[in-house]
């Protein structure tokens, strides 16, 4: 609460420098400094706000989404400890991209990450499929459909 306090204080301080002028009036400085300054700290607000409230919400998201994150497929459609579930993730990457690069010869110009990715899902799910949790769930059931086609 403090912390909101001084944030909103220090935008105050930056707008009421740039419409009433103060200091330019008291000691006869150039206005240009003074709006100059306010538009500062009017900047300092917005980059503490948006480093307090927004990047850690937004890290926070992405690494829900990560692969055995609580937001991604095998969080939520697996019943894993998240570091059983990295490893087995990190396991089937040296084969799947070996796999995948009989595909880059096929086709040179191809994205590869996705197949990769795809093979990885596959290699997790083979591994771990008496792990299966959430199966009735429309978002797990096309997660398995998705990597049970091809």
């Amino acid at each position: 609460m403090l912390e909101m306090f001084f944030y909103f204080l220090v935008l105050l301080l930056g707008a009421g420098l740039i419409v009433f002028k103060p200091l330019s009036q008291l000691t006869k400085v150039s206005i240009y400094w003074e709006i100059g300054f306010g538009a500062l700290l009017i900047i300092i607000f917005l980059f503490s706000i948006t480093k307090t409230y927004v990047t850690p919400q937004i890290s926070d998201e992405d690494l829900a989404k990560k692969p055995c994150g609580s937001s991604s497929p095998q969080g939520a459609c697996y019943s894993l400890e998240k570091d059983l579930c990295e490893k087995a993730w990190a396991n089937a990457e040296a084969s799947c991209k070996a796999e995948v690069t009989q595909l880059m010869k096929d086709r040179p110009s191809a994205i590869i990450g996705p197949a990769v990715n795809r093979c990885r899902a596959k290699k997790v799910d083979q591994f771990l499929r008496f792990n299966r949790t959430n199966t009735e769930s429309p978002f797990c059931k096309s997660y398995f459909e998705f990597i049970e086609a091809r």
